[in-house]
């Protein structure tokens, strides 16, 4: 059986020149793992979603001077003019502080509810097994077939609003926290039973942090529902808020500015998200799932 292959007039085998002379400083020559002028994934993942927007602004150019000429479709640089023109009045923010007061004081209504509530249910498998039939039916249910009934009971004010925001947005807090609560593990009870662990040291070091991950994500649904219901009511009920100028410009066939509210409202719920996203990174910065950036 033969050796490794040698050069004449050299000592040594191939293999130890080249072990040598990667320990000598020398580079090693084989092919590159990396190249050096490789573009950041930030930075590609940034260019890839200004070429999606861009190719969205093209699409919707190529309609509006198209097919969607006759109706008095906008352009995005008609768009874009008549939203510079809004942003300079006082109404236009005044419509959105009170679409956005009216969602997050539901949203706070809906935490209030649903939060307890599914520490009640999930605490019990009894009580998790009698609920399930009801939360199903409950968050199946959608809030605007009951806007005629709520629009009698409160008329077109802000608690119109209130109301259908906790009817559609407590059921994601309640089934998330229920099954957070239920899914802890009894490893860490059993700890909490042999240290003699009062309810709210429970609560705080073993139960919260663990049913944290799963209740921001029935917090980011229910914020989303949320501003959707308020701006609904604000449509269909006539209170004040993007809804009702939204509503008016329709009327008046003002397609421009109805453009420009419903272009807003995306623009809200998107910031809207974010804003949960950064906060659920900021409390649960100790979770796999966010340090491996999975809350995005």
């Amino acid at each position: 059986m033969t050796g490794a292959k040698t050069e004449p007039g050299v000592t040594g085998t191939k293999t130890e020149r080249e072990v040598t002379g990667t320990k000598a400083g020398r580079a090693p020559t084989g092919p590159k793992t990396a190249r050096s002028g490789a573009v950041p994934t930030g930075v590609r993942r940034l260019v890839n979603r200004l070429l999606a927007i861009l190719v969205a602004l093209v699409v919707w150019h190529l309609f509006a001077l198209g097919p969607g000429a006759s109706s008095d479709f906008p352009t995005p640089p008609a768009s874009f003019r008549t939203a510079v023109d809004l942003a300079g009045t006082g109404a236009y923010w005044s419509n959105i502080a009170t679409s956005v007061e009216t969602a997050l004081l539901g949203l706070a209504l809906a935490v209030l509810v649903g939060v307890p509530v599914g520490l009640l249910i999930g605490a019990d498998e009894h009580a998790r097994r009698s609920t399930q039939l009801l939360l199903d039916f409950g968050r199946t249910v959608p809030a605007i077939a009951l806007l005629p009934l709520f629009l009698l009971l409160f008329g077109a004010t802000r608690e119109l609003g209130l109301v259908l925001i906790l009817v559609s947005a407590v059921w994601p807090v309640i089934i998330q926290t229920s099954y957070a609560v239920g899914e802890i593990s009894p490893q860490l009870r059993r700890v909490g039973r042999a240290y003699h662990l009062t309810r709210w040291h429970l609560l705080r070091y073993l139960i919260a942090p663990s049913m944290f991950p799963f209740v921001f994500v029935g917090l980011r649904i229910a914020a989303t529902l949320s501003l959707l219901m308020a701006i609904s009511s604000e449509f269909l009920g006539g209170s004040d808020g993007l809804g009702y100028v939204l509503l008016q410009a329709m009327q008046i066939n003002d397609t421009g500015r109805a453009f420009v509210y419903s272009f807003t409202a995306a623009f809200l719920g998107l910031l809207l998200n974010l804003v949960f996203v950064l906060l659920q990174r900021r409390v649960l910065w100790w979770h796999p799932s966010v340090r491996k950036g999975g809350a995005a």
